[in-house]
């Protein structure tokens, strides 16, 4: 069973913060969470000097507490056990990471809004940073998730996504759909048949997934999808079966195993994250990994 100890929520106090704190609240009435810690930094750097002349001495992170305070009245009610974190610190992602191993925290809900809007640069810092999993939520997204789709590549990361996907479904009573998508060496067109490619490609992977319904009990009666990339990139692909499948969660494992940290989240997770996906997703660590 899938329980969260202490959950860790970032608000930016834009928009998006009323739909992330109602979307943490829907999260509570489902999952069993302990503690919820609502965190805002103040980059007290950023701020104009004309702000500073016009508000002088005012205490800004009692301000700002308070602001969070009101949406998470607003739109927690009836949610678990809550803190509200405000704090000053030049270094965001830092301090956020630093939270993250004080409170043991297991999951981070992060926002994010289109790319028109916003570069999502914190977003992707957070990413690459924080030892925890962590759960996007586009501003379009919707709460009412009734399908999870699992793309897997049979990495220990995206198996270990795979078993994650499979507990949660079962225990929300969700529908889940396993994604694979395999590429052809083209380079080797036309001295082969494409055809007769394609049809040995599929072959060896639905023996790979055989091997592996084999080896999880679990995931026997899951239904798998194969989709070939056909010039396209795995992120791109994934991404259109989501709106065919309509999908309400897409899950992916992070292998975290790079000790250079920019390159340790890798191109698929990266991708899909600056792509203007309208369901939430959820990007999964071991806890081996994180260790």
């Amino acid at each position: 069973m899938i329980a969260i100890d202490s959950m860790m929520v970032c608000l930016d106090l834009s928009e998006i913060d009323e739909k992330l704190v109602a979307f943490t609240r829907s999260i509570c009435e489902r999952l069993p969470v302990k503690k919820v810690y609502f965190v805002h930094n103040i980059k007290t750097y950023e701020l104009s000097d004309d702000f500073r002349e016009t508000f002088g001495d005012v205490d800004l992170s009692k301000e700002v507490e308070a602001n969070i305070a009101d949406i998470v009245a607003e739109q927690f009610a009836g949610g678990c056990d809550h803190e509200i974190l405000v704090s000053e610190e030049p270094n965001t992602e830092l301090m956020m990471a630093d939270l993250v191993k004080r409170y043991k925290v297991k999951l981070t809900v992060l926002g994010k809004r289109m790319s028109g809007k916003s570069t999502g640069a914190l977003g992707t810092k957070l990413l690459r940073i924080l030892p925890c999993s962590i759960l996007v939520f586009p501003e379009t997204a919707r709460f009412n998730i009734a399908s999870v789709l699992a793309p897997i590549d049979f990495s220990d990361a995206s198996l270990h996504a795979l078993r994650l996907s499979k507990s949660l479904t079962d225990q929300l009573g969700l529908q889940l759909e396993i994604l694979h998508v395999y590429k052809l060496p083209t380079q080797y067109f036309p001295l082969i048949s494409e055809e007769k490619a394609i049809k040995k490609a599929e072959e060896v992977v639905n023996g790979r997934f055989r091997e592996l319904q084999k080896r999880h009990q679990e995931i026997a009666g899951v239904p798998y999808l194969l989709v070939r990339a056909a010039g396209k990139s795995t992120a791109e692909r994934i991404a259109l079966q989501l709106r065919k499948g309509k999908h309400g969660l897409l899950v992916l494992g992070l292998k975290g195993n790079n000790p250079i940290p920019s390159l340790s989240l890798g191109s698929v997770p990266s991708k899909l994250y600056n792509m203007d996906i309208n369901v939430p997703l959820w990007l999964v660590y071991s806890e081996e990994v994180i260790q």
